[in-house]
């Protein structure tokens, strides 16, 4: 299953660090120019908030590839108050941050990718470490969340980013795997355990390869002594191609706002033995089919959860943490964020798969809204939130509930809430459109 041939890579020594350890660098995607119109221009003051929110704490890569201009992106970003030609901005980058305070100097580099398919959560940079400083890359197929083959130029050359960028960083090392696998669907702790989506590695993205294979590459590619299969993603960040998961009472059809199917979305490792696991209540589950569903599926995932033992005897800490409220988009078919929506239905013929076709009226999509969609980096987290002003007041209830749970979860860090609604309607949030890597300094660096 390797691609590799020659030299190998002793993987034995090396291991993916938990999030939740110290990171060096984060990679940002800017939303690219096909992301026209207020949701594109909203999608982008999220990312600006997050950079702002990063800068200090680690360095800061901003990809500006799939179309956009590099100068588009740093006009936008110095018309928000950065001075991105500052040399203590855009000059040396940070090894480690100062002892003294845990700081890093403030730091942006600009990566410009000329390619449509750079997801860099998913396939961005994959580091491995060991106890001497030593790094090596893992380096997955990417097949655009199965909408092409793997084998296709195009995804090759996507495939090939997380590399460069890894690459710049001075990793030069890799292990390759003719396997697909995402890097919002996978969960480490640090320790040889990994959480995944069993619907979404399997039998969506390697359906030619059996279960007992990819975990054998995976535990392989990874060092792993245990891979905790959970069964399903959440309804509304499942695969849109596979059709409406909801009706309004004027009968307009909804549709999930994503096709990721991650486990990020809602079952994150926050320590070694701790997971923090979304819940819905019975309550909301007996009000709409999907949160019925989520339900049934984050249950599931619960009972393996809570009966699993790690390799050092451990049971797992399981925090629950509340499901947002849901928040419907209705625009018109000439919005460019439904444009965008409309390509993947284009490609397949017109129609979802279970034969839905394309809607001619409104389009409605459930936006994939998550408390689970976090990011941690060093002695801040990045925490999404959804209420604004005039929103129903249950909104903020829940954003409340959540933040406390956060509180609760990272007392020595600083909790920054990002209204990340704009973000969310491109399918995926702040944990999404990241990626944060880890490169240890040397002793003689």
């Amino acid at each position: 299953m390797s691609e590799r041939k020659g030299f190998e890579v002793d993987l034995s020594k090396f291991r993916y660090p938990g999030e939740f350890e110290p990171q060096t660098d984060v990679f940002i995607n800017w939303l690219p120019d096909y992301c026209e119109g207020p949701h594109g221009d909203g999608g982008r003051q999220v990312l600006v908030d997050v950079i702002r929110a990063l800068m200090g704490h680690a360095n800061v890569h901003v990809n500006c590839g799939c179309g956009t201009s590099l100068e588009a992106c740093m006009a936008r970003l110095a018309s928000e108050g950065f001075d991105v030609m500052d040399p203590l901005v855009t000059g040396v980058r940070n090894v480690s941050a100062e002892e003294s305070d845990g700081k890093f100097d403030p730091y942006i580099h600009f990566h410009k990718f000329d390619d449509w398919g750079v997801s860099i959560r998913d396939n961005g940079p994959n580091v491995m470490i060991d106890d001497e400083g030593n790094t090596v890359g893992v380096n997955p197929m990417w097949s655009n969340y199965s909408n092409n083959d793997k084998n296709e130029p195009a995804q090759q050359l996507a495939r090939r980013s997380g590399v460069h960028m890894a690459v710049d960083l001075g990793v030069y090392d890799w292990v390759n795997t003719d396997m697909v696998s995402e890097g919002g669907n996978r969960e480490f702790n640090g320790k040889g355990v990994m959480i995944a989506v069993e619907d979404t590695e399997c039998r969506k993205r390697n359906p030619e390869y059996t279960k007992e294979q990819v975990e054998e590459e995976y535990k392989r590619i990874w060092n792993l002594k245990q891979i905790i299969w959970i069964p399903q993603p959440l309804v509304e960040d499942d695969d849109v191609r596979l059709g409406p998961i909801d009706k309004l009472e004027d009968g307009t059809l909804v549709w999930p706002a994503s096709f990721a199917a991650h486990a990020d979305e809602y079952c994150r490792f926050v320590g070694e033995d701790t997971i923090l696991l979304t819940e819905v209540t019975e309550e909301e589950a007996a009000s709409n089919p999907v949160d019925a569903e989520n339900k049934r599926r984050i249950d599931a995932a619960y009972e393996i959860l809570k009966n699993t033992v790690l390799p050092d005897g451990r049971p797992l800490n399981i925090i629950r943490i509340p499901s947002p409220k849901h928040m419907h988009c209705r625009e018109k078919q000439e919005d460019p964020m439904v444009q965008g929506w409309k390509q993947f239905f284009d490609e397949i013929g017109g129609s979802a798969f279970d034969g839905t076709p394309w809607p001619e009226g409104d389009y409605c999509l459930l936006t994939s809204c998550s408390y689970g969609n976090f990011l941690i980096c060093n002695d801040v987290v990045l925490t999404q939130k959804y209420w604004r002003e005039g929103l129903d007041p249950a909104i903020r209830e829940k954003d409340e509930q959540a933040l406390a749970v956060f509180k609760q979860v990272f007392p020595d860090r600083t909790i920054i809430p990002i209204d990340s609604y704009e973000l969310n309607l491109y399918g995926g949030g702040v944990h999404c459109w990241t990626k944060n890597v880890f490169i240890p300094q040397k002793p003689n660096d």
